[in-house]
């Protein structure tokens, strides 16, 4: 069952309109906390799908969700997806291949792991929620380890540590730089197991080698909106991730936290459409055209 706090969110998601960005802001804002005010305080009623894993290092919060149950085209989404390590496979004999296709035509779906994490801060500070999409032969799952307080940063890193001996392939957007190592240094910190067989690509480089000429930045929501012709309404800032968590350790209100799970979510989705964009999937001259064309002057 989709939670309420995520149809919530979802619907707000709009494609350009043509209107300034200083009155989208605003109407974002508005929607934004209009949403929250409906949202339940508590976390099991904001995401049911949600369940209380025990690991040897004690409890973390888990959610599993379809792909199918949030995203609209999800079924072409998965196929592209799918035919991205396709396609790649195919490509192997060719001299001279992008490193992204070389890492792509090594793995498969079932062994590739797309991640996302949010953090109380930077380097130094606890880590509390790891977001991944897996392939399970039909459909893409969205997976989100989440520690309820900072005593669960443990259990919440050696529940995502039992995954890795089936990773082949790591795919992150800056996570060479960021993601991975923070994800490394927390593990060393709890005296966690850290060694590591994947290979790791990293969607900001290739998406800088393509996109860098057209587009006046490569941050992942400049690509979004350009690519995937998608504004975000009412999406927590990134700077305010960190203060939510403490908020919701201290409170224990879900309403702090559940739009962070939100923006990990969309985060994660995005990634999945930017490697099929990357890929060329489905994607025509005219296509390629008009998602260079920013949103509000199609």
């Amino acid at each position: 069952m989709l939670s309420e706090v995520l149809k919530l969110r979802l619907s707000s998601l709009r494609r350009g309109t043509g209107q300034p960005a200083e009155a989208r802001a605003d109407l974002s804002m508005a929607r934004a906390d209009a949403s929250v005010a409906r949202v339940s305080s508590d976390l099991a009623e904001c995401f049911p799908e949600g369940v209380v894993c025990q690991t040897p290092y004690g409890e973390v919060f888990a959610c599993d969700v379809s792909l199918k149950e949030i995203h609209s085209n999800a079924s072409d989404l998965v196929e592209a997806y799918v035919g991205v390590f396709t396609r790649a496979a195919e490509q192997r004999a060719v001299d001279g291949l992008p490193q992204h296709v070389e890492l792509l035509g090594r793995a498969t779906p079932q062994t590739t792991a797309l991640i996302d994490t949010e953090t109380a801060g930077f380097h130094g500070r606890p880590l509390f929620l790891i977001g991944l999409v897996r392939y399970n032969g039909d459909d893409l799952i969205l997976t989100q380890y989440f520690a309820r307080d900072y005593t669960q940063e443990a259990a919440l890193l050696g529940q995502f540590a039992d995954l890795l001996p089936g990773v082949d392939l790591m795919i992150s957007f800056n996570g060479k730089a960021f993601d991975w190592p923070f994800i490394r240094d927390r593990m060393v910190y709890h005296r966690l197991r850290t060694e590591s067989s994947f290979a790791h690509l990293d969607l900001l480089h290739p998406s800088r080698r393509r996109w860098r000429a057209q587009l006046p930045n490569c941050q992942l929501k400049t690509l979004e909106r350009h690519l995937c012709g998608r504004w975000r309404s009412g999406d927590v800032p990134s700077h305010e991730i960190p203060q939510r968590y403490h908020s919701y350790v201290r409170e224990q209100d879900a309403r702090f936290i559940a739009p962070v799970f939100h923006h990990n979510r969309l985060d994660l989705i995005t990634m999945v459409e930017l490697l099929v964009a990357l890929s060329g999937s489905g994607t025509s001259a005219d296509d390629e055209r008009r998602a260079m064309t920013p949103p509000g002057r199609r």
